[in-house]
């Protein structure tokens, strides 16, 4: 299967999965309809869309040559229009990295215009530049900012820290040269979702620990952010306990620290596991956004915690009802383009950090 998210798309667009009626495609909760979508965890109910995203997830990998020609229809007729689109390789000291940088409207090719350095989720072991594009182009429509994706290398071919390394590096690079881009590398935003919200966590301590400038903000989208085996409450329901597979499982997420890892042995370490680290109040402002039903939810809030209890100024949004990589399915669910659009307000709001 080259990609679920756009498989999962077309079992719902092209198979009809979207029987409109709701905001999000799906009829609403109804009084006598509810629990049929409540979850492990006791009080909490999955979004009609999630519920059926889930179901077709399953459905997939159980048969994915059913949807492998549907793929490219997907891209090809809802992939968002954009001003300009440049795949190159970035060089920073000895190192290589193959970047897709995006311009989403004619302002943002006039110069000095603010940026975003997107790292890509999929447990550092899977996703790509090319896989993510729908929800970058679509991210940069909405928010109206250049964005450069990074296609750093993954496990376990290259474990850690050969991600880190690459997303260190290409953000290095975007302060060097940003205006050849025409970004303006005082509004450098880093951002990723999941594995890449671990990445860009990484970045800013990276940046703190050898006193380089900071981006001026953090955006974190359910990131993962530590590699301890801490059995927070959201683990347990929807990782463990679930005949109904919630995007990430047990077995998958010790596969990824497993092959991340490789041969290093400390889990604690910050650069691993940024939940672990010493935070600081010279840290960038952060936002972080968490799914309900998704394993990954109180780790990402245990971060926004600590990071809020270290003096950096934080915000903090959990998306009832949402599933683990909802903003990639922003075509079928209307809470993935209200997240995109809050991400584009608090970066019009958020106050620069302090270098």
């Amino acid at each position: 299967m080259k990609n679920l998210v756009l498989s999962i798309l077309a079992a719902l667009v092209l198979l009809n999965g979207c029987a409109a009626s709701g905001p999000d495609g799906y009829e609403p909760w109804t009084a006598h309809g509810k629990e049929k979508y409540a979850t492990p965890e006791p009080g909490t109910y999955l979004k009609p869309i999630s519920f059926a995203v889930l179901k077709n997830m399953n459905r997939i990998l159980d048969d994915p040559a059913s949807f492998e020609n549907t793929e490219e229809f997907v891209r090809k007729v809802f992939s968002p229009s954009l001003k300009e689109l440049t795949d190159t390789v970035i060089r920073y000291n000895d190192r290589s990295v193959p970047v897709r940088i995006y311009y989403p409207n004619r302002e943002s090719l006039e110069g000095d215009h603010p940026v975003i350095l997107f790292f890509h989720g999929g447990g550092f072991i899977l996703g790509s530049v090319e896989q993510y594009h729908m929800m970058v182009a679509r991210l940069a429509r909405v928010t109206g900012r250049i964005i450069v994706s990074v296609d750093y290398r993954l496990a376990p071919d290259y474990p850690f820290p050969a991600a880190v390394d690459d997303c260190y590096a290409a953000y290095l690079w975007l302060r060097a040269h940003a205006g050849a881009i025409g970004a303006d590398r005082e509004r450098i935003t880093v951002m990723g979702d999941s594995a890449g919200g671990n990445l860009a966590a990484v970045v800013t301590l990276i940046c703190r620990d050898l006193h380089q400038p900071q981006p001026e903000n953090q955006v974190l989208i359910y990131p993962g952010v530590t590699f301890r085996d801490t059995l927070f409450p959201s683990m347990e329901y929807f990782a463990m306990e679930s005949d109904m597979r919630y995007v990430l499982d047990e077995t998958f997420l010790r596969k990824v620290k497993s092959e991340y890892l490789g041969g290093m042995k400390d889990d604690r370490h910050p650069y691993l596991s940024p939940l672990e680290a010493r935070l600081t109040p010279d840290l960038p402002p952060a936002l972080v956004i968490t799914a309900e039903c998704d394993p990954l939810r109180d780790g990402g809030k245990a971060y926004a915690e600590k990071l809020g209890k270290a003096g950096v100024p934080v915000r903090y949004r959990e998306y009832s009802g949402m599933i683990h990589g909802f903003m990639s399915l922003h075509l079928v669910m209307g809470d993935a383009t209200d997240a995109m659009k809050y991400i584009r307000d608090y970066l019009g709001e958020v106050q620069p950090s302090i270098n």
